[in-house]
């Protein structure tokens, strides 16, 4: 999910300061937030991945957008879980349209019903590799603009991050980020994928949460050649 340098830098720039202005970390919820008031939207939810596949609220800025995300578990339909099953962003500018209503025929009309009028998702995910979803809606009808479009991708990149970074802090056994072995398996894969050192790391961060593996032991397998990052393997 490729973002350019510079809204990534303006969107990490927005969360730290509505964190300041909380007197809050840099969180998820701070995240959406931020994304609520710097986008123009209703509000923001994000959701990650089950074991069993099916995706958890982590923070909703309204009750209805948990409201919508507990609909799209409900029914087995929606933007999220086509996000789920088909890797790219699914957004939709007005969900009252005949179209829609026959794309997803239970979870159109009752999101509608709810107050919902647009909704924008978009994945959490590095490579083939899906984390979560931030998910954007609208009570009323209206298309995201170029800018706001890409400060919306940089805002769901950021909580990639931020929810990798969230797991790690959480697990006691988590290596510290200056084991020598992290930095070196860092440099490596940046070799291999040849993208920059930061996305390395993601990319490292992701694989490990993806096979429910502790870090360091990741970190070692690539260090010692057991485990390589293929370009090819890396394309969602």
């Amino acid at each position: 999910m490729p973002t350019d340098d510079t809204g990534g830098a303006r969107v990490r720039a927005w969360v730290a300061e509505r964190a300041a202005e909380l007197h809050a970390p840099v969180s998820i919820p701070v995240l959406c937030d931020t994304a609520v008031l710097r986008l123009g939207v209703s509000g923001a939810t994000q959701t990650v991945e089950l074991p069993e596949d099916w995706p958890q609220t982590v923070h909703a800025t309204d009750e209805l957008g948990a409201r919508l995300a507990d609909l799209q578990v409900t029914v087995g339909e929606g933007p999220c879980l086509d996000v789920w099953r088909d890797g790219g962003p699914v957004l939709v500018p007005e969900l009252d349209t005949p179209a829609i209503q026959r794309r997803w025929p239970l979870f159109a009309p009752s999101a509608v019903r709810c107050g919902a009028a647009a909704l924008f998702a978009f994945p959490l995910a590095v490579g083939a590799i899906r984390v979560g979803v931030l998910a954007l809606h609208l009570s009323e009808s209206r298309r995201l603009g170029p800018s706001t479009l890409a400060d919306a991708l940089a805002f769901a990149h950021l909580a990639l991050q931020l929810h990798l970074d969230s797991r790690i802090g959480r697990d006691d056994s988590a290596p510290r980020l200056h084991d020598p072995r992290l930095h070196q398996a860092t440099g490596m894969v940046s070799a291999q994928l040849e993208v920059g050192v930061e996305e390395a790391f993601t990319r490292l961060r992701a694989r490990a949460f993806a096979d429910d593996r502790p870090l360091t032991d990741l970190a070692a397998d690539v260090v010692a050649r057991r485990l390589r990052f293929d370009p090819a393997d890396e394309v969602g």
